[in-house]
């Protein structure tokens, strides 16, 4: 079975939600899980004011106390020239994709400790190279990726794939078979709730396949 996750680094939800990914993929090793960089404010010019950090830190409330995830909130990130622009993360993690992906969830995770814990400016190329050194790639060959138009299309087209899909919010996990659309849970979800889910989706599918036999997917997205 292949699962979509729809999330971005920048999402405090999806944030909130990446320890229940965890424990999905180390109890289903049998699913394939497909990260798409589905863009939650791409190319935004949003400054942290007043205002805003207020909204952030309503947000971040909640996710902690739903999650058990830790915040910064002295945002130290939030200087003059911060602009909550979620594009170059996303880009970011499409490198990873790219070059190493099966280090994908592992550099994803990165992001959101370096921003969420450590207020790290993670719109900023020179972080998120340093963080890609991280799990072995080298700053040039990074920046090589991260700076190619290629790179800058592949990254619309997980946001195109994130509306075309008709996500509404992240974090959002959907299975795509035939190019029907279904979804498995949008939104913060627990482990527990989320295991009846699939488990239930399981025994569906494979109910489905033993009749019809398997469906396919490949290039929905054409991510």
């Amino acid at each position: 079975m292949k699962l979509f996750y729809f999330t971005d680094p920048m999402c405090s939800w999806c944030y909130g939600f990446s320890p229940v990914l965890k424990k999905l993929k180390e109890n289903y090793p049998e699913i394939e899980l497909e990260i798409i960089p589905g863009g939650f404010s791409p190319f935004s010019k949003q400054t942290i004011t007043p205002e805003y950090k207020e909204f952030l830190e309503f947000h971040w409330r909640n996710v902690n106390l739903r999650s058990g995830q830790p915040f910064d909130h002295s945002m130290k990130f939030a200087t003059e020239a911060f602009h909550y622009d979620t594009e170059p993360s996303s880009r970011a993690l499409a490198v990873i994709q790219t070059i190493v992906p099966e280090r994908d969830f592992e550099f994803l995770s990165l992001m959101q400790t370096a921003f969420y814990v450590k207020g790290k400016d993670i719109t900023n190329g020179i972080v998120l190279a340093g963080l890609a050194e991280r799990i072995g790639v080298d700053k040039s060959v990074f920046f090589k990726h991260f700076n190619s138009e290629a790179m800058k299309q592949k990254t619309i087209r997980g946001f195109q794939c994130s509306r075309n899909a008709g996500v509404q919010g992240f974090p959002t996990l959907l299975t795509m078979e035939n190019g029907a659309v279904n979804v498995v849970t949008r939104g913060f979800q627990s482990f527990e709730n989320l295991k009846v889910s699939i488990d239930g989706l399981i025994r569906k599918m494979s109910l489905s396949d033993s009749a019809h036999g398997p469906a396919c997917a490949d290039g929905f997205c054409e991510y």
